[in-house]
């Protein structure tokens, strides 16, 4: 079962039991009856404890997945990439202009090497862009906002060889169900055409 389908089944049991909380209450309380003030708080103080728990054991469950970077933790390579009405222009090198960017958009998908920290610097040329990197097998795997004047950083592993679908992720325009490109994640020794490693000097740009 897929990420997307795990969340799917835990909104509708959430859901489930708020519905049937809430049904609950309706039904008791068709009624007048006399409430006791001092049940009425510990039943309170219950809830207030249950829930703490809940959102505690979550944020300890998810916080280690959180896809921000550590402090001093520099990617291995960065790839840029730009949005433009109907297409992403992805790179190994900084695209600064139009024609970069038709160069980008027309050539052969970047590769990467399979298990390298990557770091995808995203913006835009027009409007606002969705940029979101698929499995090969169509599950979405992240997603940044490619934004007019703003640089919004996405860092990646990936795993497993394959061709990784790009797609927008933003309604854009007429064209955007055609705005797509693609990554090739290959072995180490099969990544000829990539561009060296990142320098320390390239990080501080842009």
């Amino acid at each position: 079962m897929t990420p997307q389908m795990n969340a799917f089944w835990v909104f509708i049991g959430v859901n489930v039991v708020v519905v049937a909380v809430f049904v609950w209450v309706l039904l008791s309380t068709r009624h007048a009856q006399e409430i006791d003030i001092h049940t009425a708080y510990r039943l309170r103080r219950r809830f207030f404890y249950i829930l703490a728990t809940v959102l505690v054991v979550a944020m300890v469950i998810t916080f280690p997945k959180m896809p921000y970077p550590k402090a001093g933790h520099h990617p291995d390579r960065v790839v840029y990439v730009v949005g433009k009405q109907f297409s992403f222009g992805i790179s190994n090198q900084p695209i600064t202009n139009e024609d970069q960017w038709e160069d980008a958009a027309a050539a052969d998908p970047v590769q990467i090497p399979v298990g390298q920290l990557v770091e995808f610097r995203v913006t835009s040329f027009d409007v606002n862009h969705g940029f979101g990197v698929y499995s090969p097998s169509g599950v979405l795997l992240g997603q940044v906002q490619a934004m007019p004047g703003y640089v919004n950083r996405l860092r990646m592993r990936f795993k497993t060889p394959g061709t990784y679908p790009v797609l927008c992720l933003e309604l854009c325009g007429i064209g955007h169900d055609m705005m797509r490109n693609e990554l090739e994640v290959v072995p180490s020794r099969q990544a000829a055409r990539m561009a060296p490693p990142t320098e320390r000097g390239a990080r501080r740009n842009p």
